[in-house]
């Protein structure tokens, strides 16, 4: 499928008389492929059960993905009801809102440089018989994160795509058990006595 994208580049060109190259803005609509897969290629590995998770995750071509949710913003009054998934969305911001424009840190500002980042920027999506997913940076990992001075609900237990390193507790996707253990331990000492009640393993590994 082609998605209409706006993108906006550096024109070289040099002036009468001048012998130093001058650079203007130049923009244009190119069309960018989204490439498209069948469900029956792609294979199920894992599913996302937790508060707002990703629901069923599948392997192809050696990535993970998930279908692609529509954000709130998609769906406010302003764009007039014709937000309805999140193709739409995807189709919606790359014609009219587009983020393939050359910036102070581009090496490369250059039509064919802006064209090369829309592409790998498109990379992150695939259609799956006329649904859209979008790839996920990692595998599915418990986090535990504490917050606050406990004597509550301060200590949490995520589901993070890898989770973050500079804090908190981590645990692959198949150590749910564990991970749920020690979230209730963490709860039970802090006396977050409310969320030790809550936690449960919220990814199923197939």
């Amino acid at each position: 499928m082609k998605i209409k994208t706006w993108i906006k580049y550096e024109v070289p060109y040099l002036p009468p008389r001048c012998r130093k190259m001058r650079y203007r803005d130049g923009e244009e609509f190119v069309d960018i492929t989204l490439r498209e897969a069948s469900k029956k290629d792609m294979v199920l590995a894992y599913e996302d059960k937790s508060y707002d998770g990703k629901g069923k995750i599948y392997r192809y071509k050696g990535k993970l993905w998930a279908k692609s949710k529509l954000t709130h913003i998609a769906q406010e009054e302003r764009y007039g009801g014709k937000i309805k998934t999140a193709l739409d969305w995807l189709v919606y911001c790359n014609s009219h809102c587009s983020t393939y424009f050359y910036w102070s840190d581009d090496k490369d500002r250059s039509r064919a440089g802006m064209v090369k980042k829309a592409k790998k920027g498109m990379e992150r999506y695939l259609l799956v018989d006329g649904v859209l997913y979008e790839k996920l940076d990692g595998k599915p990992e418990y986090f535990i994160l504490t917050f606050g001075c406990g004597n509550g609900d301060g200590t949490g237990l995520f589901v993070c795509y890898p989770a973050r390193r500079d804090c908190g507790w981590h645990f692959p996707a198949e150590k749910g058990a564990e991970a749920v253990a020690k979230a209730k331990e963490i709860a039970i000492g802090r006396r977050d006595f409310d969320c030790a009640k809550t936690f449960k393993p919220y990814i199923i590994c197939y």
